[in-house]
């Protein structure tokens, strides 16, 4: 079980690092971070309820935020192009495309695989 943790906690700190090029990395930074932290932590037998939850509130405020995008995106003839590269960032400082729903899915993915691990450590820990 260790292993899993470390093996989680360094997966989710990969994608925190990943998040500083982002236009907006501090809120991503912050969660996946935390969410990597908590892992860590679970692996060294360590269990914070306070910053479980804080961590837990965090993510469910960004799955709520970009939940509608997701819902577009299904909705879409498009479900192919979640897994294609993301748009240059001409595109991006020109203003939201028609195709930006596809990247909050993206976003909207991750948190949920972050607040399904969170969750499962918070129960675990009850």
């Amino acid at each position: 079980m260790k292993l899993w943790n470390f093996g989680t906690a360094a997966f989710f700190l990969v994608i925190a690092t990943l998040q500083l090029n982002d236009p907006d990395p501090i809120y991503w930074v912050l969660v996946y971070g935390g969410t990597a932290m908590i892992a860590f932590g679970q692996g060294l037998g360590r269990h914070s309820r306070f910053w479980t939850g804080a961590c837990i509130g965090a993510v469910a405020t960004g799955i709520i935020s970009t939940a509608p995008a997701f819902g577009d995106y299904l909705t879409s003839e498009n479900l192919g192009n979640i897994f294609s590269e993301s748009e240059n960032l001409s595109s991006f400082f020109s203003g939201m495309g028609s195709s930006d729903y596809i990247e909050i899915s993206r976003e909207f993915l991750g948190l949920v695989l972050a607040f399904v691990l969170l969750t499962a450590y918070s129960i675990k820990n009850s």
